[in-house]
């Protein structure tokens, strides 16, 4: 199956025929191309399964979105592998009606959220211009970090949106 598509285009000064300069070209004459030769066929998708136990190629969907204020100020730390992270908190919720003030209209509880962002030029972008209870809008994956504590010795295991590459 082929995609075909025809092209309009005013000319006013020149011809595409070489052998023929018969032609009066005038200005704004219509040119009709086919652009068969231009757009190479496209070969048929191949439904692929999303089978988790046949490897690493499946990552499956761990995304959020969130819009919401920033609680505590970007903390840039570098690593001991040399790699810098940039971390801070987003709250979301804690929002009420405001059309309708009462003893029973209380502000919901506001849930926080760890952000980790990998890129250093993002993570010091944040560090520059984020401060407390400034929006923002946090795009990335959904990830689990385990550390062992170091005061008491337990495994903790931290839940936190990690931005990565180009911000998402």
């Amino acid at each position: 199956m082929g995609l075909q598509v025809s092209s309009r285009c005013f000319f006013s000064t020149g011809s595409l025929n070489s052998g023929n300069d018969d032609d009066n070209v005038g200005e704004g004459r219509r040119l009709e191309i086919d652009d068969d030769d231009f757009l190479p066929e496209r070969p048929e998708l191949q439904l692929q399964g999303v089978d988790p136990r046949k490897g690493w190629n499946f990552r499956g969907v761990h995304r959020a979105i969130l819009c919401g204020k920033v609680g505590q100020a970007p903390v840039q730390k570098i690593l001991r592998n040399g790699k810098t992270v940039t971390t801070f908190t987003v709250g979301t919720g804690g929002m009420f009606d405001q059309r309708t003030v009462g003893a029973n209209d209380l502000p919901k509880p506001a849930q926080w959220h760890r952000i980790a962002v990998h890129n250093p030029m993002l993570g010091g972008y944040a560090v520059q211009q984020l401060v407390k209870n400034s929006s923002v809008y946090v795009e990335g994956d959904i990830e689990t970090r385990v550390y062992n504590d170091s005061i008491n010795g337990d495994i903790k295991s931290i839940p936190e949106i990690c931005v990565r590459r180009d911000g998402m």
